[in-house]
């Protein structure tokens, strides 16, 4: 966004309609073009209940402008802040609701814009940290909701993937440093399950899925080295084996899109042993070394 631009914009259509404004609208509009947001924010309250002022686009573009700019200097990832970044989308979709010349419409969009394009951020801040995952998918959410609206046409499935994908392979990663823990791998599961409904061939979560499923397997075989009774024994490996056969389809579909993907035919040689089946482990196991031979 063209910060510079946009202030001789603003000014040029006060001074265009000063006459349809009140003294308060244009203190506000000098103290924006003053970068004195958070004065001017006081009184934009006032000018968009003012009866004069209230249903002209003006007052809602310059309290969208106001709202984003302060926002902005509190730092673009600040969310205890973020009513104001809220405040100043909803202002610009109120302007342009009001704007019937679309006087104001470039701008309006690019504050929108621009918005939606901190969401992205806050969300993909917020999804490297495992206790905010809820919030994240909030703000990733807005930033749909608002890309929409100025874009309809974006392609908004291919971001749905992009954003999954992530936050599959970042609680993937952390089940696996953080000892296993379920709850990780469970919030992982779910992203990634998400990314094929939307692609069934996408290979990241394909592969990810795969890994998931066979090291919960393997946590469990694990767990055969300590002192159980028989009875615990049997299900523990039933349960094991049921997490291997839940990995193995994604494997697969993994060979199927890339024959030379080394990680899926050391992973089916894996599963293969750990169902106890050794010709077909025996069978990726050769196809692993002939690819590295090559």
């Amino acid at each position: 966004m063209h910060i510079k631009n946009i202030f001789c914009f603003l000014l040029v259509v006060v001074w265009h309609n000063q006459y349809a404004q009140n003294d308060l609208l244009l203190d506000a509009q000098k103290l924006c073009n003053e970068k004195n947001y958070e004065q001017a924010i006081p009184m934009l309250e006032k000018v968009i209940l003012h009866p004069e002022t209230k249903g002209d686009p003006a007052s809602w573009h310059i309290r969208s402008y106001a709202y984003l700019q302060s926002y902005k200097q509190f730092g673009p990832a600040n969310t205890s802040k973020i009513f104001m970044l809220d405040t100043a989308m909803t202002s610009a979709i109120k302007s342009i609701s009001l704007d019937s010349t679309n006087s104001f419409g470039e701008n309006n969009n690019a504050f929108i814009k621009n918005g939606a394009a901190t969401y992205y951020k806050i969300g993909s801040i917020l999804l490297r940290d495992s206790l905010n995952t809820g919030k994240s998918e909030i703000y990733y959410q807005k930033y749909k909701k608002y890309t929409a609206i100025i874009n309809p046409t974006f392609n908004l499935k291919q971001k749905d993937i992009e954003y999954y994908n992530t936050m599959g392979s970042i609680f993937a990663d952390l089940y696996m440093r953080n000892n296993f823990d379920q709850k990780h791998g469970d919030i992982a599961k779910m992203a990634l399950l998400k990314v094929l409904e939307l692609d069934p061939k996408n290979i990241s979560a394909n592969i990810n899925l795969g890994i998931l499923y066979y090291n919960q397997g393997a946590t469990l075989m694990r767990m055969m080295d300590y002192d159980v009774d028989l009875a615990q024994l049997d299900v523990i490996q039933e349960n094991a084996k049921k997490l291997f056969k839940q990995s193995l389809p994604f494997m697969i579909k993994v060979y199927e899109l890339d024959p030379k993907a080394e990680k899926a035919l050391e992973s089916l040689q894996g599963i293969y042993s750990a169902l106890l089946d050794e010709e077909k482990a025996n069978e990726f196991k050769q196809k692993k070394e002939a690819l590295n031979k090559k």
